[in-house]
């Protein structure tokens, strides 16, 4: 099943991915094996074939190098047919931002392998000492999405009061299983330790620093714009899958609710028009703004940061607030655990705790 899902989610066959949702979220738990989240051997192979966790490298590193606007579709479409596997996509590429960071020849060391994979955290933690020409780095990481398939992991710890990136061989750190959450199960989220890593210089990095030039220019493209232009997908494919559950749903319920409830029935038809309408405009702007910014980026132009930032705190508030908003109106049937619309809901409320999607302004 793997190639037919991995061409729907590349191909934005939506039809495909319509049929077969149902059955590919009960495919994906099966080739896991673990029950936090393992990608078994055959479900990596399929994705070191199609590059998927390469879709943000230059082609130098055996990346696919497409556009932010068309990976972006591919992690929605992932996100729709499962959302642990549209999280494990967009936390995977996430990596390659850091490859023009780094000297050669450890860039092509880390990330031209096929396998190359990188886990890690964005909040600083640990602490890192240099130790003559090494850097001895002790402390934990959180939620480190990917980690059981990791090649590598990254963390970020302060160094005399600057924020600087670390590189950890997977061999030299624990992974300390304590993914436990209501949704997005499998995505082996997990804390890493490193206990007296010794790492050598070129292993840490200032990310504020200035990258190597690339024809690829995406080390140089603001980092929290590229972080949620991969994130706001996954809700926007998480949403989709959620609300065509709620529509199956309504349309079942209809002639009872309209005979014996036409209140709910209007209420929740009204709830559903409405989001759809929102829904739907916001999210064609999402796409129309990145491909601007991206355009722009390439081109040494205005990226409209402020405008990125907006169109995606803007959708994400929206699906969360209106499923927040519709659920209490559907009954008891749905906090079945088990209920389609109650796991694609756990899924997204998992998914918006990110710190990404939180808006601090006044």
């Amino acid at each position: 099943m793997w190639e037919k899902a991995i061409n729907a989610i590349k191909e934005n066959d939506l039809d495909w991915i319509k049929e077969n949702r149902s059955d590919f979220r009960n495919f994906f738990k099966e080739e896991n094996t673990l029950p936090q989240g393992k990608l078994s051997c055959n479900a990596l192979e399929e994705h070191y074939k199609n590059k998927l966790f390469k879709m943000f490298l230059p082609s130098s590193l055996g990346g696919l190098a497409i556009d932010l606007g068309e990976g972006a579709r591919l992690l929605e479409n992932a996100s729709r047919l499962n959302g642990s596997w549209g999280w494990l996509l967009a936390i995977g590429v996430g990596g390659a931002y850091f490859a023009e960071y780094l000297m050669e020849p450890l860039r092509s060391d880390l990330f031209l392998p096929a396998e190359a994979l990188v886990a890690g955290s964005g909040k600083p933690s640990g602490i890192a000492v240099k130790v003559g020409e090494q850097w001895e780095v002790n402390g934990s990481w959180d939620y480190c999405s990917g980690s059981e398939q990791a090649s590598l992991f990254t963390g970020v710890t302060r160094v005399d009061g600057v924020l600087k990136a670390i590189i950890l061989p997977k061999d030299q750190v624990t992974i300390h299983r304590n993914w436990n959450t209501i949704g997005l199960k499998l995505t082996c989220s997990h804390t890493i330790l490193a206990e007296n890593v010794k790492i050598p210089s070129d292993h840490i990095f200032d990310l504020s620093d200035i990258p190597r030039p690339s024809d690829y220019p995406l080390s140089n493209y603001p980092f929290d714009l590229f972080a949620r232009i991969c994130f706001v997908p996954v809700i926007i494919g998480l949403s989709k899958a959620l609300w065509v559950e709620i529509n199956n749903m309504s349309l079942e319920r209809m002639p009872v609710w309209q005979n014996f409830q036409p209140e709910k029935y209007h209420k929740v038809q009204n709830l559903i028009s409405d989001f759809e309408r929102k829904f739907d405009s916001q999210t064609a702007n999402f796409y129309t703004v990145v491909a601007k910014s991206w355009d722009n980026h390439k081109r040494h132009k205005n990226i409209n940061v402020n405008e990125v930032q907006k169109v995606s705190l803007e959708l994400s508030k929206l699906c969360y607030s209106a499923g927040s908003e519709i659920l209490p109106f559907l009954g008891m049937e749905v906090m079945n655990k088990e209920h389609p619309i109650q796991i694609c809901w756990k899924d997204l409320r998992t998914a918006y705790q990110h710190m990404i999607f939180r808006d601090y302004s006044l």
